[in-house]
């Protein structure tokens, strides 16, 4: 698995975001009062934090392969608010003193500031990246197409017209290596955002990869399973997906199901949206875009306790591990917990019961309502449950691999402490970043 490792993306990325500061210190410029240059600093992190974003909000293997698509895109999210916290707290610092002893004057003041013709680049990269950010945090109710495009595109706006605003106004931006910085960061932006909208789904939508088959697994779940080159992957891992001709930015990420070593990619994908729901129109041989592998959610090595979680559609990248744990003749202890509103959608279950049987796991079922057929049992996933699955292991060697909806993969996480094992010892993937 390739990428930096989460401590060293995270300095990376720190002294990234404050290396305009370190740049403007250099200039040697006279310094101006403290709200100035508070104004100034808020406006030179926040640009370096923007164009930062299109960086570590890529499929960049090489910054985020270690740390996982979860965390990155939390990141992202987290990175997002406070640029936007930076960017709104920068015209307003300027007229702070001004603002604290006539808040009238000092509204007075910014409106002249938002009117005044020097400051219009500035102005609409502030309107752009407020608008990217509210239909980031409204995303839900968009249909997910539309929302990338207008989310790349005004992000690419918000970025181009901020380093415009810093190189025609700015007091530090007009020094030859801020400026130089400004411009790589925002090329750097513009072929990351060509890379991964341009060539890249070019190169991948080549044919070579084509629909195998898409067979029912449950109520609102397919198996889909592709045909193409020998697949590489780990078990765990995740591709983007986009079935037929569709737009570069019109795919979506999906766990594989297939352990390593088989000759075709296998996905359990449950229906979830306007994409998912046409799977079973689709016809065998269409053409599809694959993009991956992609994800750190993976067994690390060693020989210690094993415990599998899923809920619902996360029994996909569960299902791979468990595969590739049986093919593989693995000899440490597993147990496997799978758990789904009912029991209709415990996909995959017989296959499931049948590995366990044959390498001595422990396996439970469990579903919320409807009928329940034995050996599925009734509820949720309790503690005292989870303490059952694990019951004569020592907690501190336990790994636990949980992959669901995020509520229950956080009950089953604080369960776990609560249990004994250790913060190293639980992984899980989210794909739900709110």
């Amino acid at each position: 698995m390739t990428g930096l490792a989460p401590g060293a993306a995270a300095l990376a990325f720190l002294l990234a975001a404050v290396a305009p500061l370190a740049l403007a210190l250099a200039a040697g410029e006279e310094p101006g009062g403290w709200h100035e240059e508070a104004g100034i600093a808020a406006g030179l992190v926040g640009l370096a934090l923007l164009l930062l974003q299109f960086a570590h909000a890529g499929r960049w293997e090489a910054v985020s392969g270690r740390v996982g698509i979860d965390v990155t895109m939390r990141f992202h999210r987290a990175a997002a608010i406070l640029l936007l916290a930076l960017v709104l707290l920068h015209p307003v610092l300027f007229v702070a003193p001004l603002l604290a002893r006539d808040p009238l004057a000092g509204l007075a003041r910014l409106h002249a500031m938002f009117g005044s013709p020097r400051m219009t680049t500035g102005k609409l990269a502030w309107i752009a990246l407020i608008v990217t950010v509210a239909l980031a945090l409204a995303r839900r109710r968009m249909r997910y197409q539309v929302w990338r495009l207008l989310h790349g595109l005004g992000a690419a706006a918000a970025a181009g017209l901020a380093v415009w605003h810093a190189l025609s106004v700015g007091l530090y931006s007009g020094f030859p290596i801020l400026a130089l910085m400004w411009l790589a960061g925002l090329a750097g932006a513009g072929l990351l955002l060509g890379w991964s909208w341009g060539w890249k789904p070019w190169r991948l939508g080549g044919g070579r990869w084509r629909l195998g088959a898409v067979a029912p697994l449950g109520s609102g779940y397919w198996e889909v399973t592709l045909d193409g080159p020998a697949p590489h992957h780990r078990a765990g891992q995740f591709f983007w997906l986009a079935f037929g001709r569709t737009a570069p930015w019109d795919d979506n990420p999906f766990s594989v199901a297939s352990a390593p070593g088989e000759k075709r990619l296998r996905f359990v994908i449950r229906e979830a949206g306007d994409m998912t729901r046409r799977l079973g129109s689709l016809g065998a041989g269409l053409p599809v875009r694959v993009d991956g592998p992609y994800g750190a959610f993976v067994v690390p090595d060693g020989d210690g306790p094993l415990l599998l979680v899923a809920g619902g559609a996360g029994i996909a990248p569960i299902l791979s591990i468990a595969r590739d744990l049986a093919a593989r003749g693995d000899p440490r202890p597993v147990a496997l917990l799978h758990g789904a509103r009912s029991a209709d959608r415990l996909v995959c279950r017989a296959e499931v019961a049948a590995i366990a049987a044959r390498h001595g796991w422990r396996v439970l079922h469990l579903a919320e309502e409807g009928e329940i057929p034995p050996p599925v049992e009734t509820g949720l996933m309790q503690r005292d449950r989870l303490a059952a699955l694990i019951s004569g292991w020592n907690p501190a060697e336990v790994t636990a691999m949980i992959c669901g909806p995020e509520p229950m993969t956080m009950a089953v996480v604080r369960h776990l402490e609560a249990l004994g094992v250790p913060p190293g010892g639980l992984r899980y993937e989210l794909f739900d970043y709110a």
